[in-house]
């Protein structure tokens, strides 16, 4: 599994390739097959029906009275406290929507396999503390679907008047998905949610996001440096990508047919907090 998610990444290390050709190819089937892949690695997993409460066993009598005598209530209410702070713990779990992912998980071998290889020409430095899988809020996941519909929209209708370039033909496929990196910078020694880790991207419109073909440059973007950080695995709609950062006013005012702006440095800006979906959160440490 490991490997065919390296060759995916192989096939889309690079965010100019990723979104602009100059040359128009066609797409390997083996791409294709391995992009589904990566959509069913991250998918939401269903909500499972809550099992029915057993009935409570009554407390057990002391023979020589009916309350517990000093010597066993201590050891009563330590069982009580050591139960309340789990269910505390997997119901925050459960509402922030994220899944740690142990060390020897096949989807953490594969996600630590890209994050490695796509540091830069140097070897990374440092060690992967932990991985999150992230679980979307349906109406998250439902915004990003209607954007990537809203590009596939687009692309046909250029189709329509005879742009039948490769990136146009891989918008109607998928809207011109790509996998990016988004790193949300310093993280806190007291777990994930003491890192500042909200994953939720604003809302408001033209506000620019920035995502990177490698997990090094998006570490560089924000702020670089060492000590514990956080990053993102993303699932980006690209859509129509503009090389030409003059450009931007216009793509901004949706007079220009593009949907997103690629840079030399490997980052890619998006306009539309819709076309970002985070999959996966890294704590790591420098």
């Amino acid at each position: 599994m490991a490997s065919a998610w390296v060759k995916s990444w192989q096939c889309k290390s690079r965010a100019f390739e990723d979104v602009y050709h100059p040359h128009p190819k066609i797409l390997s089937a083996s791409c294709r097959k391995t992009m589904e892949s990566i959509k069913e690695m991250v998918e939401i997993p269903k909500p499972r029906p809550r099992p029915r409460p057993k009935p409570k066993t009554p407390l057990e009598k002391h023979p020589s009275s009916k309350y517990p005598s000093s010597a066993t209530k201590p050891e009563f209410e330590a069982r009580t406290t050591m139960t309340r702070s789990r269910s505390s713990t997997t119901t925050t779990t459960s509402s922030r929507g994220i899944i740690e992912l142990p060390e020897g998980h096949p989807s953490r071998n594969v996600v630590e396999i890209i994050f490695h290889t796509s540091w830069g020409p140097k070897p990374f430095p440092g060690r992967v503390e932990l991985i999150f899988k992230l679980q979307n809020a349906p109406r998250t996941v439902s915004r990003f679907e209607e954007f990537r519909e809203a590009m596939k929209g687009r692309a046909a209708a250029g189709l329509a008047e005879g742009n039948d370039g490769e990136e146009n033909a891989r918008c109607i496929a998928d809207g011109n998905e790509v996998m990016r990196f988004h790193c949300l910078g310093p993280a806190g020694d007291g777990g994930p949610y003491d890192a500042g880790c909200a994953w939720s991207f604003p809302e408001k419109k033209g506000a620019a996001i920035c995502t990177f073909s490698g997990s090094g440059g998006a570490h560089e973007t924000a702020g670089g440096g060492r000590g514990r950080r956080a990053m993102l695995v993303c699932r980006v709609v690209a859509g129509r990508v503009s090389k030409q950062l003059g450009f931007l006013d216009s793509l901004l005012d949706k007079r220009v047919g593009f949907d997103s702006v690629s840079r030399d440095n490997g980052e890619l800006l998006v306009f539309d907090s819709r076309a970002v979906l985070p999959c996966f959160l890294i704590i790591y440490r420098l």
